[in-house]
């Protein structure tokens, strides 16, 4: 069994799963899949989902873990939300920028979305670089105290964003962390 997030909003029509290729057996079968073929799911599982309660969020993510936050982001553009955002999303480099110019796009269309892009292996890049840590989010989410956060990235960077948020005295309750299997 493999575990998925789906990258879609619950507003948009159709069921969306992103899935980064690589070399595996498995990720090389999904690769040959045409249009019309059949597969088995279950689920869905887990917690990690924003149905508008909370006014201001705080989205830390990795590489394809930016797939559920893609969803979060869609449904409050689609729903017309008021939900302030200010992300934070690692790559290595530009080119590993999931959905760039979709979000590009929703932050160009809500001004009430902030996402930076982090990059620890781009040297010419003018963003911000190096790795997300404590500094970082209180240099880029200032009201960090009052944002309910969403983490979703490779497992070593989810428990250093777990960790930078607590010696931020962020309590547990305002953060919310998907523990995504599709780095495994």
């Amino acid at each position: 069994m493999h575990h998925f997030t789906i990258s879609s909003s619950p507003t948009e029509d159709y069921l969306m799963f992103t899935k980064k290729i690589t070399d595996s057996p498995y990720s090389q079968a999904l690769d040959r899949m045409k249009g019309g073929e059949w597969f088995r799911l279950w689920g869905p599982y887990g917690n990690f989902h924003f149905s508008g309660e909370y006014p201001k969020l705080g989205f830390l993510s990795g590489g394809i873990g930016v797939t559920p936050l893609r969803s979060m982001l869609r449904y409050i553009m689609d729903r017309k939300l008021s939900t302030d955002v200010r992300m934070l999303y690692a790559n290595k480099t530009e080119a590993d920028i999931v959905y760039r110019d979709e979000l590009e796009q929703l932050q160009r269309q809500n001004s009430n979305v902030v996402i930076r892009d982090v990059l620890t292996r781009a040297p010419d890049w003018p963003g911000l670089k190096g790795h997300v840590n404590g500094e970082m989010i209180k240099a880029q989410i200032p009201d960090y105290e009052e944002r309910v956060f969403y983490i979703c990235g490779p497992p070593g960077m989810n428990e250093a964003m777990k960790k930078a948020l607590k010696e931020l005295d962020v309590p547990d309750e305002k953060i919310r962390l998907e523990d995504f299997t599709g780095y495994q």
